[in-house]
């Protein structure tokens, strides 16, 4: 049996410390999506590109709700680019976005960024109003959902199912625990109030940093040769299905709110790379495949499996993010 890969990227505008000092920043989109350095996109685009090269689909989770600040054109021509790829697109939301209302700041309304914290009705609201945005940017209404910062409770899942969406991959235990105990899935695939989840895949660290907590299958979080060996074990115990997470941003480096010196991050992008050679050259272990396939489809409800990292590739994990943090290029 092959182990279904999801490749999940999270395309936002970043708040970019407009709450903290709105006087001196502004939100910004272009910046941390298309992240353009010399006239390269070494974000979105590079993604494009990488994934298009090994001809494997992804399914990008775009943001919604910053309609309420930036014109919905902006992030829709960017949509656009990834349907005409191929590739699915999926609602993804942060209510932070809704403390604006046409690019002004309501000062009076509270500053909250969890889905959890909106109530049954408004997350309705918010999940319709996402799902007619990218259709029309599309054409195809999304199938699939990602909270913001992995903020989830079943009454989430309850407005997806009112919504008409059908999957999700909402939980992430190495990012964002929830809250409620019986939602702590470090991977596997898990049907909560008529909804397909399928977490984050997590596994257990066992390196210098942040030994015995779970690690997310993140880009930034994870050499490539840890990929592969949690790739590897989660196919040998029968696993079928993996779910792997990014954002375009985390292909960049920068200095500040403002984004500035803006310039690639060669090491993720080399993450990425090899990681999408590998599932391209191991297609018969591994089924690279959107996660609007699973909506349509089903699939069947499956444990979690433990899963451990090994020491060593941590240790050369923490040392090699702590000399890419600290060099310029």
């Amino acid at each position: 049996m092959k182990t279904k890969v999801l490749i999940t990227v999270d395309v936002e505008p970043s708040i970019a410390g407009a709450f903290v000092d709105p006087a001196r920043y502004k939100p910004l989109i272009h910046e941390p999506v298309w992240g353009e350095v010399a006239g390269r996109s070494e974000a979105l685009g590079y993604l494009i590109e990488t994934l298009a090269r090994h001809r494997l689909p992804a399914t990008f989770f775009v943001e919604a709700a910053h309609t309420c600040y930036f014109d919905e054109q902006i992030m829709g021509n960017y949509a656009r680019r990834l349907a005409d790829a191929g590739h699915d697109v999926a609602l993804h939301l942060h209510p932070a976005w809704l403390t604006f209302k046409a690019g002004q700041r309501d000062s009076g309304r509270p500053i909250s960024d969890q889905c959890s914290d909106l109530d049954d009705d408004r997350l309705v609201r918010l999940m319709d109003e996402g799902r007619a945005c990218i259709e029309s940017w599309t054409g195809i209404a999304p199938a699939c959902f990602r909270s913001g910062n992995f903020s989830v409770s079943r009454a989430i899942y309850r407005a997806m199912h009112k919504a008409g969406l059908r999957a999700s991959s909402n939980i992430c235990v190495g990012v964002a625990p929830p809250a409620d105990a019986s939602l702590r899935f470090p991977g596997g695939v898990h049907s909560i109030e008529g909804i397909t989840e399928l977490p984050v895949t997590c596994f257990v660290d066992h390196g210098p940093v942040g030994r015995g907590r779970s690690r997310p299958m993140q880009i930034t979080a994870c050499r490539f040769e840890e990929q592969r060996a949690i790739l590897t074990a989660l196919h040998a115990a029968g696993g079928s299905v993996a779910v792997i997470v990014t954002h375009p941003f985390e292909f960049l480096k920068w200095s500040g709110c403002a984004f500035s010196g803006l310039r690639p991050n060669r090491l993720v992008q080399q993450r990425f790379e090899r990681l999408c050679a590998h599932l391209a050259d191991n297609a018969d272990r591994f089924d690279v495949i959107p996660m609007r396939w699973i909506a349509d489809h089903g699939t069947a409800p499956e444990p979690a499996i433990a899963l451990d990292g090994k020491p060593f590739s941590s240790l050369f994990r923490a040392v090699e993010n702590f000399v890419n943090d600290r060099i310029p290029m």
